[in-house]
């Protein structure tokens, strides 16, 4: 969403869990002299203006776009007082999901300051990526696979590849409808091709089918059918910031894991029940951490 897009879900949600948003007024003497604006009592400073305002931009809001926001918090205002009048604020689920809405705010905000200082890539570290992953820029592989809904699924997949060809399984048993000529997707490089299958499919050699990988399709089986050089040659300017990104995904889940690891190790955390504690992919599947490449718009939450 563009920074000078008026944010009414964070306004709506800043009032909800502060309660107001403003401060209260009896009469016009008290008005503080930054005022901008007053609904029933409830006064809007250009003070709390500028807290409400996304922090860290390059160019400072225009004179429009203040007034955008002020708008957009007398219409909040004017909702919530009358959600307050209707008793609204005191319905039980109502109150869980406030207490739930600041909760998620505050640890989001807590990701942000313990990451933001973690998670910088200098030119060396992309340069010895680059070198270090060279032989996945240079080369071309040609991928098939076979696609199903469930795990229980792909192990049927499995059995039935130990007495028919990998096409003949991927024509009958895939679900991917682009993928049903045997499988075939192809002559794929790095970046094109799904994490999931990157992972995986630069340690195979031609000829190797891989057990069973999940990715946020689906379950996989996985066909590495030849490699060639690429066609178009890669150098690192071609893939700098793509590098970058993969970097700082990984050091951001690095860093995200090690905070949970601390803050667990601080914490008494007991499950009562664990089929709560989260969920466990069977054994024999391929485990495979979220590349940056597609991850980068969304993965962990961060302010603007």
């Amino acid at each position: 969403m563009n920074r000078r897009t008026v944010l009414p879900v964070l306004l709506i949600l800043l009032l909800l869990v502060a309660g107001c948003g403003g401060e209260d007024v009896r009469d016009d003497s008290f008005l503080p002299p930054d005022a901008i604006v007053v609904v029933d009592g409830k006064v809007l400073t250009g003070s709390h203006l500028e807290i409400l305002l996304p922090a860290g931009e390059k160019t400072p809001f225009s004179a429009s776009e203040k007034a955008a926001w002020v708008r957009q918090w007398v219409e909040v205002e004017l909702l919530y007082g009358e959600a307050v009048r209707r008793g609204l604020n005191n319905d039980p689920r109502i109150r869980a999901r406030l207490d739930s809405f600041e909760r998620e705010f505050l640890a989001d905000h807590l990701t942000f300051i313990e990451l933001r200082e973690r998670i910088q890539v200098s030119e060396e570290e992309i340069g010895e990526y680059f070198e270090d992953h060279r032989n996945q820029y240079i080369y071309e592989y040609r991928v098939s696979h076979i696609m199903v809904d469930s795990y229980e699924d792909a192990v049927q997949v499995q059995e039935i590849l130990e007495k028919k060809s990998f096409t003949w399984v991927a024509n009958r048993h895939s679900v991917d409808p682009v993928a049903r000529r045997g499988g075939d997707l192809g002559y794929l490089t790095k970046g094109n091709m799904i994490p999931a299958f990157e992972t995986v499919v630069f340690d195979m050699k031609p000829g190797e089918v891989s057990d069973i990988v999940q990715s946020e399709f689906g379950y996989h089986i996985i066909k590495l059918v030849g490699m060639r050089e690429a066609q178009v040659k890669v150098e690192l300017d071609d893939v700098r910031e793509r590098i970058m990104n993969q970097l700082v995904m990984r050091r951001r889940h690095a860093a995200y894991r090690d905070l949970i690891d601390r803050l667990t190790e601080r914490a008494e955390v007991e499950y009562f029940d664990g089929g709560y504690s989260g969920d466990t992919p069977p054994a024999d599947t391929v485990s495979v951490e979220e590349d940056a490449d597609t991850a980068a718009a969304d993965t962990t939450k961060t302010e603007e």
